[in-house]
């Protein structure tokens, strides 16, 4: 059993921000992966852990409702999320990386 996840071996990895947790996630058993578990530049991991706290700016959590501009925020959350799984799968290219964007807005 692989010691990142449920699955006997990881080989495919999901990249989504979420509220309160890593943005990496198995794509066979969808466990959430601890970034720190990955061998990351400096650089890269910081720009994740600030990518993914920025994850639901464009919502007011209060009331559940868009805020005005959150369109264009989540939009450029996306574009920001596609940059760094390219940077991922540079990084690591043992495994494969596929993001998937948010869609709250949509």
């Amino acid at each position: 059993m692989s010691q990142l996840c449920d699955c006997s071996h990881l080989t495919h990895i999901n990249v989504s921000a979420d509220y309160g947790a890593d943005p990496l996630w198995c794509a066979a058993c969808h466990l959430n992966l601890d970034a720190e578990s990955f061998t990351l530049s400096d650089s890269l991991d910081d720009d994740l852990f600030r990518w993914s706290n920025r994850y639901g700016q464009w919502l007011d959590l209060e009331t559940n409702t868009l805020i005005p501009e959150g369109a264009a925020l989540e939009t450029k959350h996306n574009e920001e999320g596609l940059f760094l799984t390219k940077r991922l799968q540079h990084e690591l290219p043992a495994y494969l990386f596929t993001f998937i964007p948010s869609i709250d807005t949509k």
